[in-house]
């Protein structure tokens, strides 16, 4: 009876398989230009998110044709040939497409044709496989956990002091953090999201892998990862950024390795670019160990890893050049033959990060650098072995890899940018690398180390320039506690003092609870005994410029 259900459950599965498999090889082909495009750099809003713009000019960041989307007459002149078009990519100008040897021949002849980045015959690409397990190279990818008891996540916040800017109010409220993971399977019902849950702030999600409009239906890797940062169960699991806003994307394939996870990962760096993402975390990687890909004539060499070869590289690149904070494990590789970065980790604008242990000292499983152009990786490092992260049940379970450690450096990050929103991605970077343990001497074991948040507070200050306008001053406004219980209280900079100000206080269903217009001292108080249990709003504007900060009355 257990072999024929054994068996069953395969076959199901294998039917699974076969249903999404495509029937011709698939290819990622270039045009020439973006010649007579209906776009224009003058009305970016008509391609890209009002917030990927924002971020863009907040940073000095022009946009340029390379954030046109492709030719839509090259695309239909594709499809004319029977071809199918998967994904376009503005960034590499071009499309993912499936054609047969006959169509492809006739796409080669087409004026617009460029080239061939990628082809990927059929027998290299499968589709994502619900009940198979894969041995091999996964490990290298993903962190791997053992149950436990019970745990919380105090000691790996405590180690970067994250619980400093948490009680000043940044929890990465108003942030946009696309995590790209294998799935994120029960992560619509555990319990330690259903505070994100209720907020709606899972703003956006896409399978690219299956393409199935599902990203809850396999994997729990990204469960895990996604853990470390948006968990918010008090006793339990508290993540690094958990009012932090989320774009869930699954680019890997849990059925096999092959260089489409690459394209993947491109296609969703550019979906969370055109959404407005501030930060981008990949816990995922690629290299050269011996059955990285399922095909060896895929695997990078070591010469590779420069930065700027490897598709996911260049992918990263042009994220990291779009004013997003992008942030990505260091490999689990260091314990093997093979014990390099993968890519895109090798990124020098790439936040890579290794694992540590609870003393900040170095977790022998963290792959190390530098790339192979001598750039010094990784760049930081946090808690890799016996990380606390989520399990499928609702509970906690202790963690080991840089899948781990990275997404906890991304809610720092995150939670750290929006204490200081003047700062750009790379100024941020900048100042998490000099609080590390290690700043006065980093290495190519755990970079500048585990960083300081009260100490990057310190270097953010002192280093760059102060903010300026009343819009930037708002974004420096502190709201604590939080939760709170009798008061909360805003902290004004010094700069915004005697400014006149409309302060006013809503339940999250709209209901005004508090208004009030006042001259801003230093301190102001509103006082919420009298509030129901919940969740609440506070919008102070000042002249022209607004801004809107969330506490929980308890």
């Amino acid at each position: 009876m257990k072999k024929t259900l054994l068996l069953t459950a395969f076959l199901s599965a294998l039917a699974q398989v076969t249903a999404f498999a495509q029937s011709n090889p698939r290819y990622l082909v270039l045009f020439k230009d973006k010649t007579n495009s209906t776009y224009s750099v003058d009305k970016p809003t008509e391609f890209l998110s009002q917030r990927a713009v924002d971020r863009r000019k907040k940073q000095n960041i022009p946009v340029t044709a390379n954030d046109f989307p492709v030719n839509d007459d090259y695309l239909s002149a594709i499809r004319q040939t029977g071809a199918k078009v998967i994904y376009p990519t503005r960034w590499f100008n071009g499309a993912l497409i499936e054609a047969s040897d006959a169509q492809l021949a006739q796409i080669k002849t087409m004026p617009f044709y460029k080239g061939i980045e990628l082809n990927l015959p059929v027998a290299n690409i499968t589709s994502k496989s619900p009940g198979i397990a894969r041995t091999g190279a996964t490990h290298r990818k993903f962190g791997t956990t053992e149950d436990i008891d019970y745990g919380q996540m105090n000691a790996q916040l405590a180690l970067m002091e994250v619980p400093d800017l948490h009680k000043k109010g940044y929890q990465g409220e108003n942030m946009l953090i696309a995590v790209l993971d294998n799935g994120f399977s029960r992560a619509d019902q555990v319990s330690y999201f259903k505070q994100l849950r209720d907020d709606k702030r899972i703003i956006d999600t896409h399978d690219f892998v299956a393409r199935d409009g599902n990203v809850y239906n396999d994997g729990s890797h990204g469960l895990s990862v996604l853990s470390t940062i948006a968990a918010y169960l008090p006793g339990t699991l508290v993540g690094t950024a958990f009012n932090a806003s989320f774009a869930l994307y699954v680019t890997e394939n849990n059925a096999g390795e092959s260089p489409y996870e690459e394209i993947t990962w491109l296609m969703a760096a550019e979906r969370a670019d055109s959404l407005g993402a501030d930060v981008i975390n990949s816990s995922l990687g690629y290299t050269t160990f011996d059955d990285e890909f399922d095909t060896p004539a895929y695997n990078h060499t070591y010469k590779d890893l420069d930065g700027k070869t490897t598709i996911v590289s260049r992918a990263a690149r042009y994220a990291t050049r779009k004013g997003i904070l992008v942030v990505n494990s260091a490999g689990n590789d260091g314990n093997n033959s093979w014990h390099y970065i993968g890519a895109p980790a090798d990124v020098d604008s790439v936040l890579t990060v290794g694992a540590s242990d609870y003393n900040r000292s170095y977790a022998s499983l963290s792959s190390v650098g530098p790339n192979s152009a001598g750039v010094q990786k990784p760049d930081v490092a946090a808690v890799g072995a016996g990380t606390i992260v989520g399990d499928l049940g609702g509970g906690a379970t202790s963690g080991y890899g840089t899948s781990y450690s990275a997404p906890q450096i991304a809610g720092l990050a995150a939670a750290f940018w929006q204490a200081f929103p003047q700062l750009t991605a790379q100024q941020v970077i900048y100042a998490l690398k000099k609080s590390g343990h290690l700043a006065a001497s980093p290495d190519n074991l755990l970079g500048y180390g585990v960083p300081n948040a009260v100490k990057a507070q310190e270097i953010a200050r002192n280093e760059f320039a102060p903010l300026g306008t009343e819009g930037e001053l708002l974004g420096s406004v502190i709201l604590a506690p939080n939760p709170a219980q009798n008061e909360v209280t805003l902290s004004i900079p010094q700069t915004l003092a005697g400014k006149l100000a409309d302060i006013k206080l809503y339940a999250a269903g709209g209901a005004e609870m508090h208004s009030a217009t006042a001259r801003l001292n230093a301190k102001h108080t509103i006082a919420t005994g009298s509030l129901a249990s919940g969740l609440y709003l506070v919008r102070l504007k000042v002249n022209n410029q607004e801004r809107t900060l969330k506490f929980i009355k308890r």
